[in-house]
């Protein structure tokens, strides 16, 4: 049993096995959760994204008008360091947002949609500097507490694909990503 942890995502606890604890997490901003979950799931290496909040100094953010205070919206990603590095998701966040657009992300707008690099390392930090596009404008930060959003949030993007697809498209986020990787 000592080899068991408990794994909490809002209302939802569940046993990890061992194989588990060998996961790591990787956070970051890149506007809408929705979008950033998505975007990031399909990773080979990655287990788990999170839907959530991080990078200000709010107690306990809520998905609600003026609940999240200063923080971002934000992915958290668990994955497997064997099978995909930090390299590969800092560079997957280059490739998946608006690196040169610092006021938001597509069509929302604010610090709360704003792009971010979370580190836990001086190394880490290091890696995503090195790894920015050399017209990026995102902070790189030290890591701060993530607040998983409600459960009605995750996998937004499956459990409303019709609303979830019209709002990525009326947003520009896949035109813009595009243009700037083709250019």
């Amino acid at each position: 049993m000592a080899n068991i942890r408990l794994l909490i995502v809002g209302s939802i606890v569940a046993l990890c096995s061992p194989s588990l604890s060998a996961a790591d997490t990787f956070n970051y901003s890149g506007g809408c959760f929705w979008c950033t979950e998505a975007d990031s799931e399909k990773l080979e290496g990655v287990t788990e994204v999170i839907s959530g909040f991080t990078g200000g100094t709010t107690p306990s953010p809520r998905y609600e008008p003026g609940k999240w205070g200063d923080h971002r919206e934000a992915a958290q990603i668990i994955y497997d360091p064997k099978v995909i590095s930090y390299e590969d998701l800092v560079r997957h966040v280059y490739a998946t947002i608006d690196y040169e657009d610092g006021e938001g992300q597509f069509c929302d707008r604010g610090r709360s949609y704003s792009p971010a690099i979370y580190f836990k390392t001086e190394e880490e930090r290091l890696v995503a500097e090195r790894l920015a596009p050399e017209t990026s404008v995102v902070p790189i930060e030290p890591e701060s507490k993530f607040y998983p959003v409600r459960e009605e949030h995750q996998n937004y993007y499956k459990k409303q694909s019709v609303w979830y697809n019209y709002y990525r498209l009326r947003c520009g986020r896949d035109r813009r990503i595009k243009n700037l990787n083709s250019g």
